[in-house]
């Protein structure tokens, strides 16, 4: 079973259409506003079994809904091989206060949403999902299950402008320290959750062609914008070859180590 946040449209779209050709099982399909997720809903029309995909209303920013995620999981299921935490928010600069230029440009509504979103929601619903985790080792795989795993796995989209080490620019005040908050959050798990055979990762998936990224791709230097679904490839290709060694770091789309 394998749980993607942010599923109704750009990376974690794209991380459905992708483990449905290279993985067996159930996907849960988690976005916001299911009823609006229109390109989820067409993609799951077109397929031979769509059963293998089940919509699940999740709002990042209400712990009740996050809850009640947890639980209609655990009810349909009752266990969880991966989590793909893929839901984020940046901003325009324009409509939205962030990502903010200079510390005058910070707002405390908008910096505490981006936390929310970015760092406090993945982080509970790890917390929610993390029993079922365990659970999965305590139940024989069917024929129609997903391929038995040695581990399991939290995987979360972080951004290499987290990293402190690597910050020579400056700005993104409330991004950037959103994904340093969920790089700590990655290690701190997979420090605990290694001992029930669950590995967890930070990924940065590199500029993708997404919604998230519109507003920002005139500054992307050629061929640095990469097509969503080589880098939903990409990274299913990291996590996949991934060690207990790799667990609690930050790695790129192609695998290499990205220092905190």
């Amino acid at each position: 079973v394998f749980v993607v946040t942010g599923a109704s449209r750009g990376i974690g779209l794209q991380f459905v259409k992708t483990l449905i050709l290279r993985a067996r099982g159930s996907i849960v399909a988690c976005c916001r506003s299911p009823e609006k997720a229109e390109l989820l809903q067409e993609f799951i029309a077109t397929l031979e079994d769509p059963r293998r995909i089940r919509i699940v209303s999740l709002d990042l920013e209400d712990q009740t809904s996050i809850e009640r995620a947890g639980a209609e999981i655990k009810e349909m299921f009752g266990r969880v091989d991966m989590l793909l935490n893929v839901a984020g928010l940046l901003g325009d600069a324009k409509t939205t206060p962030g990502p903010e230029r200079s510390l005058a440009k910070v707002e405390r509504d908008w910096f505490e949403k981006t936390l929310a979103i970015n760092t406090i929601g993945p982080v509970m619903l790890s917390k929610e999902l993390s029993p079922l985790m365990m659970q999965r080792r305590k139940r024989k795989s069917s024929d129609n299950d997903t391929e038995t795993r040695a581990v399991a796995v939290i995987a979360s989209l972080s951004a290499r402008v987290g990293s402190i080490s690597d910050n020579g620019l400056g700005g993104w005040y409330s991004y950037r320290m959103s994904k340093s908050a969920l790089n700590q959050a990655t290690r701190t798990m997979a420090l605990e959750m290694k001992r029930c055979s669950t590995w967890c990762i930070a990924l940065h998936p590199g500029t993708t062609d997404t919604d998230l990224s519109k507003p920002f791709q005139s500054n992307v230097k050629d061929g640095s914008l990469f097509p969503v679904d080589f880098t939903t490839e990409k990274l299913m290709n990291v996590i996949d070859s991934m060690t207990e060694n790799n667990s609690g770091g930050l790695y790129d789309w192609a695998g290499q180590a990205i220092s905190f």
